[in-house]
């Protein structure tokens, strides 16, 4: 984040003008209320005021790295109280030793300047508390004008993700092949078509009823998955073997619903079609350093023509990884010989 003082011509001008028109009012203090002379008052309201307003640009980088929450607040209070310190005292202790150098046979102002001191310390702290707060303003005005900016694409991009989800999660050769099956095990299997009906029922009920900003436990996300998989075992028998091994802490884990449903698709897609060999999908999941790791690994055939896809499924959920937890880096891939793996790393998301 850019020091707010350097931003722009305007704001340089607006900060070095209030401490000109403070120094304006010290010295019409020292001048019409102490009688002090004329080169006095200048001097000890330009030596004063302009150590400070130096002091308060150097203000910047302690706020900045200094954002108070519940977790840290004391730490805060500790930083600003003893950086106060030490600028409360290399102020007064430089305005002292410049003014005593320049005004060194005026005794009667050398006087002054010590008597002064503890009303120097409070205009100090006064300047530090009122700089800081205006700091952390700027940096609260800041971070809202970007939770704004954020808030506008998630909306957009959450609205283009529900619709390509509908597009992939019930596209029309899904249905179309599954009540293909469907029909044909009416003959030949009619308690296996029941099954499959209700499973395709529990599966579509489950895709169109959340929308894509809710969250789910990862349990329920991988029910969803199992009936997809099964009806998708109708159709290529023991060409496809899928296994999932989920501890038990990480089944209460909360993801976005729908997450998973790409990745899965295009271990099918991609792995299934293609190949002529039995294609095993496995996914594993376990906790490490607080996220969620979940693996997926499909076989596949490297010598196959590749299906050509939308290439809206690992866009989409990298996207709504960084909009949803701020972090682009949460998902990557790897291509090893004959498999194909996923690696994805969720935060805890208690609260959601």
């Amino acid at each position: 984040m850019q020091h707010p003082v350097f931003l722009n011509k305007r704001s340089v001008s607006v900060y070095f003008g209030l401490w000109a028109l403070i120094a304006g009012v010290h010295f019409s203090v020292f001048y019409f209320v102490f009688f002090l002379s004329i080169e006095v008052s200048i001097a000890h309201s330009l030596v004063f005021n302009t150590l400070f307003g130096a002091a308060g640009i150097s203000m910047w980088y302690i706020v900045r790295y200094s954002i108070p929450n519940q977790n840290n607040l004391w730490n805060v209070i500790f930083n600003h109280l003893s950086f106060m310190t030490l600028t409360l005292v290399v102020w007064i202790g430089l305005s002292y030793t410049i003014l005593s150098t320049i005004f060194h046979a005026n005794h009667v102002f050398l006087e002054f300047l010590v008597v002064s001191i503890p009303y120097e310390i409070v205009m100090g702290v006064i300047f530090y508390t009122v700089i800081a707060l205006v700091y952390y303003l700027f940096i609260y005005y800041i971070n809202l004008q970007e939770k704004v900016k954020v808030e506008s694409r998630l909306r957009e991009v959450l609205k283009e993700t529900e619709l390509n989800m509908l597009k992939s999660q019930i596209n029309p050769h899904f249905l179309f092949n599954s009540l293909n099956s469907i029909s044909s095990l009416t003959i030949t299997n009619p308690e296996k078509a029941r099954e499959m009906v209700i499973k395709l029922s529990d599966f579509l009920r489950y895709s169109v009823s959340h929308n894509a900003t809710s969250f789910t436990t990862l349990e329920k996300e991988m029910a969803n998955i199992r009936h997809y998989l099964e009806i998708e075992k109708v159709r290529f028998g023991d060409k496809l073997i899928f296994s999932f091994n989920l501890e038990g802490s990480c089944r209460n884990h909360l993801i976005p619903v729908m997450l998973l449903q790409p990745l899965f698709e295009n271990a099918i897609k991609h792995g299934v079609y293609e190949s002529t060999e039995q294609v095993s999908i496995k996914m594993d999941c376990e906790y490490k350093e607080g996220y969620l790791e979940i693996t997926i690994v499909n076989d596949f055939d490297p010598n196959a023509h590749a299906r050509k896809g939308t290439g809206i499924g690992l866009k989409n959920i990298r996207e709504r990884l960084r909009l949803l937890y701020k972090n682009d880096k949460l998902l990557r891939t790897v291509v090893e010989g004959t498999r194909f793996s996923v690696f994805l790393s969720l935060p805890n998301t208690e609260g959601k």
